[in-house]
């Protein structure tokens, strides 16, 4: 006499080999959503003319603060930066901005005041390293020094 050995489906190899397989397809393509939205490239731009227009405008302020005379030197120290400007008829607040190249989540701008000796300081507990884009205005943004730094750097001219 012969027994009935036949295991049920949900008991056998093959059929949960054959289930795994596209369900780990469908939880890697849902993680692989999940990354990219959360992850979008910050870089792209939408509207390309109303870019091009806005490059015109910073490169006459860049071309103002060559016409006034206005130049600087940055200088990195172990807690920040120390930014002294030539040409300024009064020591009036600059808005100070550090660009990251590649991590918007990075960036940094502060207004900062002059001190009695008429430099300005910029003060921060995170360290500066790779490359940044440092921008200088007043605040009536008359005139702009801007210039990409890659830190650690000792001097930075503007």
């Amino acid at each position: 006499m012969q027994t009935n050995t036949k295991k049920s489906w949900f008991k056998q190899f093959w059929p949960w080999f054959l289930i795994i397989l596209p369900m780990a397809a469908v939880v890697a393509s849902i993680s692989t959503l999940i990354i990219a939205t959360d992850n979008k490239p910050e870089m792209v731009v939408d509207d390309y003319y109303k870019t091009g227009k806005a490059i015109n405008a910073d490169l006459s302020l860049l071309t103002k603060a060559k016409e006034l005379g206005i130049s600087g030197l940055v200088t990195q120290q172990p807690n920040g930066l120390l930014i002294k400007l030539e040409g300024l008829e009064t020591n009036a607040s600059i808005s100070f901005s550090l660009y990251h190249s590649t991590q918007s989540k990075r960036d940094k701008a502060q207004m900062l005041t002059a001190d009695a000796n008429g430099d300005y300081r910029y003060e921060t507990e995170d360290s500066l390293t790779g490359k940044w884009t440092l921008r200088i205005e007043p605040f009536d943004k008359q005139w702009r020094l801007q210039q990409a730094v890659q830190f650690p750097a000792k001097n930075i001219a503007l």
